[in-house]
């Protein structure tokens, strides 16, 4: 018995490009089922082609197709996406990955390694082109440190409060603020402390003789 082909969605504003990868696609068992230049036709498409994935470049014909398509991705985790496009600067990756994007490729990279990918994303793996990667990772790693900063009052109220054993809903409740708004404000402390953990922000300012 025939395996079942991979159905996916090919948004790609080069002509010439989206044909010649449709083509090449479909003799990896792999068939395109709607094409698109525009990021405005995705949702509709998605709707109406029903695709396993889709294929789809940054830079679309009406414009930058992550942020056109934000609400879109974010109602629809389940839609595995692949980026394949000529531009993978790290602040366009990081943006596509907070959106759940799946996979991130460039466009140099082999028709093996976008049809594999096609596979590993429907699958429910994640799939990144090590040149993607590495770029990402070289960004991380000329980025400055942060400086620590100062606590605020209401931030050494927070962790005084902690100390005492109280929960987080006990605390937000005495400082007539959302629980929300007290996560927010947590964040920001384990930011400024450089710790990941409320038992580690209590031991630093501890240490710093705060409370």
């Amino acid at each position: 018995m025939n395996k079942k082909a991979v159905r996916v969605l090919l948004a790609e504003r080069h002509a010439l490009f989206r044909e010649c990868l449709a083509g090449m696609l479909s003799g990896e068992g792999i068939q395109v089922v709607g094409e698109t230049n525009c990021a405005a036709d995705i949702p509709e498409l998605f709707r109406t082609c029903k695709p396993d994935a889709v294929i789809m470049d940054i830079q679309l014909s009406d414009g930058n197709a992550l942020d056109l398509l934000a609400d879109f991705f974010s109602s629809h985790p389940e839609m595995p996406v692949i980026i394949v496009s000529s531009y993978y600067e790290p602040e366009l990756v990081e943006k596509a990955l907070s959106l759940g994007i799946n996979g991130y490729y460039s466009k140099q990279a082999s028709l093996e390694e976008i049809s594999e990918a096609v596979i590993k994303v429907v699958n429910g793996e994640r799939a990144f082109q090590n040149v993607v990667l590495d770029t990402l990772l070289l960004s991380f790693q000329n980025r400055p440190k942060k400086r620590r900063q100062t606590l605020e009052e209401d931030e050494i109220k927070i962790l005084k409060l902690c100390s005492e054993g109280k929960s987080y809903t006990e605390i937000a409740s005495e400082l007539f603020i959302g629980e929300r708004t007290f996560y927010r404000k947590l964040n920001n402390i384990f930011d400024k402390l450089g710790v990941s953990n409320k038992m580690q922000a209590l031991t630093a300012v501890i240490k710093k003789g705060l409370i």
